[in-house]
């Protein structure tokens, strides 16, 4: 009796280990959904009213994060980075405080970039006072793209294309869940995008030299570094890419010369910016394939080829209404303000000379 006892026990103790080593091992947790983190609003000089002034006394540059979904996120150990595609670059969210990196479903999360200590220096990546800091500043005339990566650096969502964004001005979706990006007619950090429009404004021809002897412009493609020049100036806040526009000095040929529409790096036009054309002759790149008449000429300005955004007429030049005076040697002509239908010649031998390039009459 004892043997089949012991035998019952050992059949127990079977059956049971094989019933355990049967049952189905436990689930992994799914793998975090990043997909609903976009980057929703960013600037890239923060002027009036900043979101936050450094130890400079200035504001520094900032990108907003939302999520879309409905539970709360954190983006610790998510990467941010100015060059998408270049590992290197990738700047890491701290995962030093869960507070300050974790949005809230349908929430807002800003990240500050480019700020710096009183002393100069910049302030590292850090989390400091519930506010994140990145290492890391936005550029309008040479960064292009932000993007969010995935702690496993995979790409989870990028900008569109804000080279040229004007200062003081945002640049994010018209809508949180939308991919139209516009540059904003009110920042928002922190909060739903406006998903107004600023002032698109135009482009105007503001001020041109016919006759240069003295004034030197940088070189970007040709050998002539005193040739004539046309400066372009935008009226209003939204960036303009003038590469395929036309100009001429010959109004009955509006395609005279086509801008380049293949360089944006030096054709987007800022809100309220400026754009200098040497008109030199050599048809290289924004170079113009024309010169100007010391003695008059024309100058136009189209998009399309057949209409005129822009024109007028100087000196010996009759083709246009639009009537500016005729500057001497190492003279300009220009609107008085920028863009204003007033025009006047500048003297070199004053305070407020020809500004290719810049503000007019400083």
């Amino acid at each position: 009796m004892k043997k089949y006892f012991l035998i019952s026990i050992v059949l127990a103790l079977f059956i049971t280990a094989c019933v355990k080593d049967e049952q189905p091992t436990p689930t992994p947790p799914p793998p975090v959904d990043y997909s609903k983190i976009t980057i929703n609003e960013l600037i890239t000089k923060d002027t009036t009213s900043p979101y936050y002034v450094d130890g400079l006394g200035e504001g520094a540059d900032w990108i907003e994060l939302y999520n879309s979904g409905t539970i709360a996120m954190n983006l610790a150990g998510m990467f941010v980075t100015d060059l998408p595609g270049s590992e290197a670059d990738y700047i890491e969210i701290p995962a030093t405080n869960q507070a300050a990196t974790t949005i809230p479903p349908k929430g807002f999360l800003v990240l500050i970039c480019g700020a710096k200590n009183a002393d100069g220096s910049k302030v590292p990546t850090s989390i400091a006072d519930g506010k994140i800091f990145i290492e890391m500043g936005l550029s309008s005339s040479s960064d292009n793209f932000a993007a969010l990566y995935s702690p496993t650096k995979e790409l989870v969502d990028q900008s569109a294309d804000f080279n040229g964004l004007a200062d003081d001005k945002s640049f994010g979706r018209q809508a949180e869940t939308v991919d139209t990006w516009i540059t904003l007619a009110t920042k928002t950090p922190g909060a739903p995008n406006d998903g107004t429009l600023p002032a698109a404004g135009t482009l105007v021809i503001n001020e041109f030299m016919c006759s240069n002897d003295t004034t030197f412009i940088p070189d970007n493609v040709g050998p002539d570094n005193y040739p004539d020049w046309i400066e372009i100036y935008n009226t209003g806040d939204t960036p303009i890419d003038i590469g395929g526009w036309y100009l001429t000095d010959d109004l009955t040929d509006p395609i005279q010369y086509q801008i380049p529409n293949n360089m944006p790096e030096q054709t987007i036009i800022p809100g309220h910016g400026y754009l200098l054309l040497k008109a030199d002759g050599t048809g290289i790149g924004i170079n113009l394939g024309f010169k100007l008449g010391s003695g008059g000429d024309d100058i136009g300005l189209s998009q399309d080829g057949v209409s005129f955004v822009d024109e007028l007429s100087f000196g010996s030049g009759t083709g246009s209404s639009i009537v500016a005076p005729l500057p001497a040697t190492d003279f300009s002509s220009g609107r008085m303000p920028d863009g204003s239908t007033t025009w006047q010649v500048f003297d070199p031998n004053t305070a407020t000379g020809p500004t290719p390039g810049s503000a007019n009459g400083m």
